[in-house]
Formats: structure tokens, sequence, C-alpha cells
């Protein structure tokens, strides 16, 4: 009898501490402020899949096409080849940054992958912290942001990059 009370308070015990370390964390993740439009972007650090840093900070003064996305999502696959047409096309456009960021993927996975694809876009290898500063739900999702660090709208879908209306008028907003 003693030894079912001495186990039934060890796991009541238990319980207590693992729900309390849950809602700790609970707490802090919904602490975390979201990206809003209309607001400064959430700045980070993140280093591309080639180890070089990228500071948000340091691309004020370029209108910023800030994008999540996956290589194990078949509309990324797609919009991604768009972007690299649009690159392709416009090389010469200094004011305008395409700057894709890693959701929960596999790093070395998507490096063979743009390197396959002919992809010159950077790749940032997230680990977590910028999805969650932004909000992110699904891929891919895209937040542009002027040259002042405001992010000024979001889209959440695949774009055609190489549409010839989508970027000009996008620009001319964004500057």
């Amino acid at each position: 009898m003693k030894k079912n009370v001495f186990l039934i308070i060890l796991v009541l015990l238990l319980l207590i501490i693992g729900g309390s370390i849950i809602f700790k964390k609970l707490k802090a993740s919904s602490s975390i402020e979201v990206a809003k439009i209309g607001t400064p972007a959430p700045s980070f650090e993140l280093t591309d899949i080639d180890g070089k840093k990228w500071s948000l900070e340091e691309l004020k003064g370029k209108i910023i096409i800030l994008n999540f996305w996956a290589s194990w999502c078949g509309e990324c696959k797609e919009e991604k080849k768009s972007m690299q047409d649009y690159i392709n096309k416009n090389s010469s456009e200094k004011d305008l940054l395409f700057l894709t960021v890693l959701y929960k993927d596999n790093p070395a996975t998507v490096a063979e992958y743009v390197k396959k694809s002919g992809f010159t876009f950077p790749v940032l290898i997230d680990n977590g912290v910028v999805s969650l500063k932004y909000g992110i739900k699904g891929v891919p999702e895209t937040f542009l942001i002027d040259k002042r660090g405001i992010i000024r709208h979001k889209i959440i879908g695949p774009v055609e990059w190489n549409n010839p209306h989508i970027v000009p008028h996008l620009k001319q907003v964004l500057s």
C-alpha cells in the first residue's frame, strides 16, 4: 500500500513539474513580438548555405524580398525558379535583394538542390528563431521590406516573380 501511495505521489510530482516546464516554454514563446505590417522588420543575423553571414540591419537602403521556403514544398520550388528567372533578366538591379530563408529543412539537402538548380539568391539557414519572429505558419511566405527596413506587405503562397508587372510595381511601392 505504501508503495502505491509513493508511486502516485511521484507520478503527480512529475506531472506538475512537466506541466510547469511546458507552461513556461509556451509563455516564453508567446511573448516574442511577431512581425507586423507597418513596423520595422525584426532584425536577424543568419548564415547562408555557403557560410556567409547576413544581417538584415546591414541591408537598409535596399528593397528586401524576404522569402521563407523549404525544398520539400513543391510550390516553393516553382516559386524559386521564377525568382531566379527574374534575377537572370534583371541582374543590374542593385537596390533590390531576394533573400530566402529555409523553414524546417535540411541545409545540406538544400545546398545540393540549389547548386543543381543554378540558383544565385542567398539561402539563409534559420535556427527556428527567425521564422518564429516573423510568425511563419507554413511556406512559402514572403515579406516585402522597404528601404528603411519597414515591412510593407506579407504574401502567403507562391508568387510568379518573373511576371513582368509584379516586381516593377513592388519597387514603386517600396521605394
